[in-house]
């Protein structure tokens, strides 16, 4: 079941690295009453915003989900791109954005304590997700 809202924001920032502030927004995804997936937006310029994410167990999302997370930006904030740094040290997170569509814009040295910053974009011209009706 999708969820947003504050609480689901405030709960992608314990891992994520993120704050959360009234410029926020979050969707989450929950199951049997806990979230499993959610993810935050925040720094939303007119053509851009920055999306961070927490995934707890991936094997528990729903195409929907994907669909809410990519409908939200492109569609009702009518950006052209969806930026997300994730470290270097986190593979589970690279191999993640990549599959879901997201290509590396930038390399960024020292900028996580664990390793160097990957910017990753996703452009509305390059989203599978909000062309998608079924799933």
């Amino acid at each position: 079941m999708i969820v947003q809202g504050e609480a689901v924001g405030r709960w992608v920032c314990e891992k994520a690295g993120c704050h959360w502030d009234d410029t926020c927004q979050a969707i989450g995804w929950e199951r049997n009453g806990e979230i499993v997936a959610a993810v935050m937006y925040d720094n939303y310029t007119g053509p851009s915003v920055s999306m961070y994410s927490r995934i707890d167990c991936p094997t528990k999302i729903s195409r929907s989900w994907y669909r809410a997370i990519f409908d939200y930006p492109f569609n009702h904030l009518n950006v052209k791109a969806i930026r997300a740094m994730v470290s270097s040290a986190n593979k589970k997170a690279q191999q993640l954005d990549e599959h879901v569509g997201f290509k590396i814009e930038a390399w960024i040295e020292d900028y996580f304590a664990d390793g160097d910053g990957i910017m990753y974009v996703m452009r509305r011209d390059n989203c599978k997700w909000i062309g998608e009706q079924n799933g």
